[in-house]
């Protein structure tokens, strides 16, 4: 490979990895808001079960509760960012739209 082939390849590189990271910013940007709209609902779910509920209840009972489905949206949006995170697992779907 001469000289200039070898540059024009690095570059190609460098825009390319300069092209992932803005595409993984803006992700982790939507995420982050969307997480943060998702435990807003969650916790305003939370608010109506526990104003239902009679006083007396035990910490058993209040255990055995399944959580709203506001939870499980909000709780799926972090596991995606604890993926990023922790393995720098990214979704798919920033690179494979169309699969």
């Amino acid at each position: 490979m001469t000289p200039n082939e070898t540059i024009k390849t690095l570059l190609a590189d460098a825009s390319q990895a300069a092209a992932r990271q803005a595409v993984r910013a803006q992700w982790a940007e939507q995420i982050t808001k969307d997480f943060f709209a998702a435990q807003e609902r969650a916790g305003e779910a939370w608010k109506r079960i526990f104003a239902t509920l009679p006083d007396d209840l035990d910490d058993e009972e209040l255990e055995k509760l399944p959580g709203p489905p506001e939870q499980a949206e909000a709780d799926a949006l972090y596991a995606q960012i604890e993926a990023v995170r922790d393995h720098d697992r990214w979704p798919r779907e920033l690179y494979w739209k169309n699969v």
